[in-house]
């Protein structure tokens, strides 16, 4: 059961681009604050979520809700603030610090040739999601072990579209609703403590 609950937040972390970067700029997104709603398919399970972001991705929180065959309703997600993150189980009141180094990634709003070749990164066009403009990406990353192809819509840093491909497996998030610049509660980034 930890296991999947592991898995299922390793997956969420890269659909959803709430990247982890070691050594980050403060500011990773073009935007100052957003609340962001996701809906996400995870092999054939559609998996809603939402996303608070505040000090331009210096402080991020997820939160998810998802029917598991077997287990009911679960509530998950991680937060990620002070170069700290961790994986949060609601339901079951556990808390797991992550390793960022596991999951870094680069950062779409100050990419660097070093990084586009890191990751193997090539800008492939552009899109509109939810009227925003955005630029598209294929990238590659590895994460515990697991190789992962992305194609990312990405709008002042932020992905609000993703199509992962990893273990055989396609994992497609897109945002349903974008408030940028929307007014974050701070207990929104309180880590738990069970």
């Amino acid at each position: 059961m930890k296991t999947k609950f592991l898995f299922a937040s390793l997956l969420m972390l890269v659909s959803l681009g709430l990247f982890a970067q070691e050594n980050a700029p403060v500011k990773k997104y073009g935007f100052k604050s957003a609340i962001v709603k996701v809906s996400t398919d995870m092999m054939g399970q559609t998996v809603q979520s939402t996303a608070y972001i505040d000090e331009y991705g210096a402080k991020e929180c997820q939160k998810v809700k998802m029917s598991v065959p077997g287990m009911g309703e679960l509530e998950s997600g991680s937060i990620m603030k002070d170069g700290k993150a961790w994986s949060i189980n609601y339901t079951m009141k556990q808390v797991q610090e992550v390793d960022l180094g596991a999951t870094k990634q680069p950062n779409f709003l100050e990419l660097t040739d070093e990084m586009k070749k890191e990751f193997k990164i090539q800008e492939v066009g552009t899109g509109k999601v939810l009227d925003k403009d955005c630029v598209i990406y294929t990238m590659e990353t590895e994460t515990q072990g697991m190789t992962a192809t992305l194609k990312v819509w990405c709008y002042k840093g932020f992905a609000l579209k993703s199509v992962t491909e990893i273990s055989g497996m396609t994992i497609t998030a897109t945002a349903t609703d974008f408030q940028e610049d929307a007014m974050v509660l701070p207990q929104v980034f309180d880590v738990p403590k069970y």
